[in-house]
């Protein structure tokens, strides 16, 4: 680490040590219950470090947890919207027009490498270049709470956990209610959810509809202002029952789909008033658990289908006249897994999990050079793993130690193995120190290996340093990571095939500080400082190697601040702050790179509780209409303005 970069953590650390040195907290439950809404406090359970229920605290991995209280304050925004403003997070497209499908880099990973969970089950769609997942495909409100587990995680979750892992968590019980927003671009949400029990069964169900007028997904460079306008509709609906089958059993299931259709513009700098883009899916499964005392069991399968078509009409008429693409592919994923006490400072994990992926395509186009018609046929793989982890601390938990294995075998290319070292120490009640060895990988997906059977697994090893204080409320951590990707996948452009060639090397720094200055004044920050190294085929000749020492879309500063003012038991308002400093994306094909500009973004939120039942809401984005792009050739928001009702019943 840097002499720079020593002096920036220990400085905002020693910042917030200070602080904590004075405690502002009164004994006015009232508002005290408010501002404790945007904290992530040491009673929170999760469940995404280790797989098991524990205590924040509890374990020495760098885990983020967006509350149901903070997801109620950003009511109308997107899941994407939410992730993109934590440290270390950075998702281009979130900020474009309602129906782009947003990148996902954590730590500087590429797409497709930070896995994504819904309820604990790996989701992402198998005809997807890197078996992406489209975030636009789970609504926020349907949304109880997000873990985000950063850095390689692959020893548990197995094959594109190299970044790390989001876990999203659905609603399942509480209170029935809904709810209604208006905003900007003509934006309208409708929400509605109810929840309810008979004896031994709770059961839950909801709908949501989103639509929106957008605005123009490609940049006019000749501001004539004559692009049309990109519009939006978003349906998906859900159904959850758990029984309890007695004091130790207990089963779940569950099932929703979401579908939706945008008119995105076919490429950046060009309109296309004939470009439709539909995707919807269905995710349907169930989780048995046994849990007594420290013993748990659970087994867990999900089944996911993935239609998705895009329809042209008018790509380019000096060339494609008609294009029709059509994919629908499907997923299996199996997971059991059994944690017990071996030793009364020893908690042992061992699982075995199964995936199986399968996608078909259907193409057909006319063009100058007359119609063209393809289809490929079914294609499918499976990987299956053997996976075990021993939690240990010594009597006064002052030493966590998380040791960690997973053997993987993909019918495909072969068997891969991964492992994690996890060791942390407390310096006293407040202060904890944290490190990380840990390895990953990347299985290549079905569309890859459509194109070349040959292709190994992406491998990375993973180093990490940091500090953590908590007091009450008051938490602040610095962290430094180390990457380092072998055989990354990629295109090439001289043969037309994808290929085992990536060399990247990342390293970073990460700063977050929760502070409640005063029982009515809560301040947060985090801050990302990220340097990105990679060799790959040079993206103007197409002929040669080259080092980039920068990463496409990523930028190497990120600034997010956030101050939360609770006003009374009623009233409640927040000001966010967001700077991302300039970042390099592709300019065409065999074109130099271009440099995106900075930007700074101001937003707030206000919310006023009208009774128990209801709650009204206004928030803005970009409240400084700053001119920006994400995404090379594409528009982002201007200001926006939404106001909203949230009923609970």
């Amino acid at each position: 680490m840097s002499k720079k970069l020593f002096t920036l953590s220990v400085g905002l650390i020693a910042t917030t040590l200070l602080f904590g040195q004075k405690d502002t907290l009164s004994k006015n439950s009232s508002v005290k219950k408010v501002v404790g809404k945007t904290a992530s406090t040491l009673d929170d359970v999760i469940v995404t470090a280790n797989k098991i229920e524990q205590k924040q605290d509890g374990t020495s991995k760098v885990i983020t947890v967006i509350t149901a209280a903070q997801i109620e304050q950003n009511a109308g925004r997107t899941i994407a919207q939410i992730l993109n403003e934590q440290a270390g997070l950075s998702l281009p497209g979130t900020l474009s027009n309602l129906g782009t499908v947003p990148s996902i880099y954590m730590r500087g990973a590429a797409s497709g490498r930070t896995l994504i969970l819904l309820d604990g089950a790996p989701v992402g769609d198998p005809s997807m270049i890197s078996n992406e997942f489209d975030l636009n495909l789970i609504p926020l409100n349907q949304v109880e709470r997000i873990e985000i587990l950063k850095g390689a995680q692959s020893t548990l979750y197995g094959s594109d956990a190299i970044g790390g892992v989001i876990n999203i968590i659905t609603k399942s019980k509480g209170g029935g209610g809904g709810g209604f927003n208006y905003g900007s671009y003509g934006t309208k949400q409708g929400n509605f959810q109810f929840n309810s029990n008979f004896k031994k069964l709770d059961f839950a169900f909801g709908f949501e509809n989103q639509n929106a007028d957008g605005f123009s997904s490609a940049k006019d460079t000749s501001n004539k202002g004559n692009f049309d306008l990109d519009g939006y509709q978003n349906n998906s609906f859900f159904v959850k029952a758990k029984y309890q089958i007695d004091t130790l059993w207990n089963l779940q299931l569950s099932s929703r789909k979401t579908a939706y259709k945008s008119d995105i513009d076919y490429g950046g700098f060009k309109d296309d008033q004939d470009n439709e883009f539909k995707n919807a899916t269905t995710m349907s499964g169930l989780v048995l658990k046994y849990k007594k005392s420290k013993t748990s069991f659970q087994l867990q399968y999900q089944y996911t289908t993935q239609d998705r078509n895009y329809f042209n009409d008018s790509v380019d008429r000096t060339y494609t006249i008609f294009e029709n693409n059509q994919y629908a592919g499907k997923t299996h994923f199996a997971d059991a897994f059994l944690s017990t006490p071996i030793h009364k400072n020893i908690q042992w994990i061992i699982g075995t999990d199964f995936r199986y992926g399968s996608y078909n395509q259907t193409y057909e186009s006319i063009s100058q050079y007359g119609p063209y018609n393809d289809v490929f046929k079914d294609t499918f793989q499976f990987q299956n793993a053997l996976y075990t982890s021993a939690l240990i601390n010594n009597n006064s938990k002052k030493w966590l130690l998380e040791l960690g294995a997973r053997y993987n075998n993909h019918n495909r290319f072969g068997n891969n193995q991964t492992f994690t070292f996890n060791p942390s120490y407390a310096l006293n009640d407040q202060v904890r120190l944290i490190a990380s060895v840990s390895t990953g990988f990347k299985a290549p997906s079905l569309y890859q290996l459509g194109y070349n059977d040959d292709l190994k697994a992406e491998t990375s090893f993973n180093t990490e340093l940091g500090i953590s204080f908590r007091k009450g409320q008051i938490f602040a951590r610095a962290v430094y990571y180390n990457r380092t990707i072998k055989n990354g996948i990629d295109y090439n452009y001289i043969d037309y095939n994808f290929f085992n060639f990536i060399q990247q090397k990342v390293n970073g720094l990460e700063i977050e500080i929760q502070h409640p200055v005063t029982t009515q004044h809560n301040f947060s920050l985090n801050y990302t400082l990220m340097n990105g190294q990679e060799t790959n085929q040079n993206r103007i000749t197409t002929t040669d190697t080259i080092t980039y020492n920068y990463l496409l879309k990523r930028p190497k500063h990120s600034l997010n601040v956030q101050w939360h003012y609770a006003i009374n038991a009623k009233w409640d308002v927040s000001l966010t702050g967001r700077f991302i400093s300039e970042r390099k994306d592709v300019g065409g094909y065999a074109s130099p790179d271009v440099t995106l500009g900075y930007y700074t973004l101001l937003n707030t939120a206000i919310q006023y509780k009208w009774s128990k039942r209801v709650v009204v809401f206004a928030n803005g984005q970009n409240l400084l209409n700053d001119n920006f792009s994400e995404v090379n050739g594409y528009n982002a928001i201007g200001r926006m303005i939404q106001i909203g009702i949230r009923l609970q019943f």
